[in-house]
């Protein structure tokens, strides 16, 4: 009994590939072939190019001191009607 050399299930004698795991002599039996043409893409490159340093992207976040002013307010009003309640 053959066994597939990427995931090691049986496989029927002269197999073209692995119904377990789907790899076959093209594309994953060889070793190291599932990762031999795969160029990975590089993350920080990805975040850039969509948040990047742009002021008007509209994926950027906005401070507004007036919100984080109003959000304090609310915290602290919170705060004290649950101390003095």
């Amino acid at each position: 009994m053959n066994y597939c050399p990427h995931c090691h299930s049986e496989l029927k004698e002269n197999a073209t590939f692995c119904p377990h795991c789907g790899s076959d002599t093209n594309t994953g039996w060889s070793e190291g072939a599932e990762f031999a043409d795969e160029e990975l893409p590089d993350y920080d490159e990805i975040v850039e190019n969509e948040f990047g340093d742009d002021p008007n992207s509209p994926y950027k976040k906005k401070k507004n001191p007036a919100a984080v002013i109003a959000a304090v307010i609310v915290a602290l009003a919170f705060i004290a009607a649950m101390i003095l309640h």
